[in-house]
């Protein structure tokens, strides 16, 4: 059964094309184009999942299916592509939609990269990015009460038109076609034997849903919803304003936070309430991590709000490194003090 289709992007695709139209600065017209190509593809690549996904799931009353969901949790947002639940084996499978064209590859260290005919391109890693959202789903579901499920796995689904190097995934690791799915599903199902299957069944019968439960749950998840609301206009207004009007001050400070952001990794961040340590976990992300002053925690939530993720399974906030001078500024803002930095040489424990 499908609970929820994706949301209607169209709107955020007109206004981007009319900044994109009104706009006369060059750099800003290219930055608003990139976001038009990301956003038309990801709404491609998500479009064609689902469609494989109610082809096989649509009709049935023991499977929920729900597309781009995004719930608050702890002051932050999470957003999964297609949520797959089950009621008898009380599962779920958390589907990351990526619409690469070309061939991906994942190298011994996890680090990803897509590789469009002779030129590569590191991209983040989407089996960790999966794996957010499956603890930002445990989350959820502790925060509301509501009984954990038996299992959620992550799940990277890649364009029927890829190709995918499988050489160094692990087996917890899975990457399928969006239109092998279901097949990829039945699969597990067949791995198993037929005498464990039997017996599954018997312990699904009984450490399953009732079908009020998992709608009641299908319901309370549709209820957390929150459709994302871009302010394309507000966001390129401001930028377009900063760009023509910067105050000596406010250019000195970026010039300051560019510098830190060419500092070696891990970084060292003092203020006034302790210590920030940022390290770089894969190409073009960072990790931040702070002391447990209750003070620190207030000024890195401020500064990090909207701009980083927070990872509660390991404790630290997780950035793009073109972010990096905004949140260092950012700190600096809310703390009311200068932030001096250095090298560290002392292991982040991630």
């Amino acid at each position: 059964m499908i609970l929820k289709e994706a949301d209607d992007r169209s709107g955020d695709l007109a206004e981007l094309e009319r900044l994109h139209s009104a706009s006369t600065d060059e750099r800003q017209r290219m930055e608003i184009r990139r976001q038009i190509l990301m956003l038309r593809s990801g709404v491609s690549g998500e479009r064609d999942a689902a469609h494989f996904l109610n082809r096989e799931f649509g009709e049935s009353e023991n499977v929920l299916v729900v597309h781009d969901l995004r719930f608050e949790v702890d002051d932050e947002f999470a957003q999964i592509d297609h949520l797959v639940l089950h009621r008898i084996q009380r599962s779920a499978w958390v589907l990351e939609t990526k619409n690469h064209a070309g061939r991906l590859t994942c190298d011994e260290h996890g680090d990803w990269t897509v590789w469009r005919g002779s030129k590569p391109q590191s991209i983040a890693s989407p089996i960790n990015q999966a794996r957010r959202q499956c603890e930002w789903l445990r989350l959820w579901l502790e925060r509301h009460g509501i009984k954990p499920l038996r299992k959620i796995e992550p799940v990277v689904l890649i364009s029927p038109t890829s190709s995918m190097n499988r050489k160094h995934l692990g087996p917890s690791e899975h990457v399928v076609k969006s239109d092998n799915f279901r097949a990829w599903w039945d699969q597990q199902t067949d791995a198993i034997g037929f005498v464990s299957a039997l017996g599954m069944v018997g312990k699904h019968l009984t450490s399953g849903m009732s079908k009020d439960e998992f709608f009641a749950l299908g319901q309370s998840l549709l209820s957390a919803h929150v459709k994302q609301d871009c302010a394309w206009t507000a966001r390129f207004t401001a930028e377009e304003g900063s760009a023509s009007s910067k105050s000596p001050a406010a250019e000195k400070q970026r010039v300051e936070g560019t510098r830190a952001a060419e500092q070696t990794f891990p970084l060292s961040v003092k203020t006034g309430f302790g210590v920030v340590t940022i390290t770089r976990v894969s190409d073009g992300l960072l990790a931040l991590r702070n002391e447990k002053n209750p003070e620190l925690i207030k000024v890195v939530r401020g500064a990090c709000k909207g701009r980083a993720r927070w990872q509660p399974r390991y404790r630290n906030w997780l950035l793009r490194e073109a972010d990096l001078p905004t949140v260092l500024m950012g700190l600096e803002a809310v703390a009311h003090t200068s932030l001096s930095t250095q090298n560290s040489v002392l292991p982040l424990g991630l």
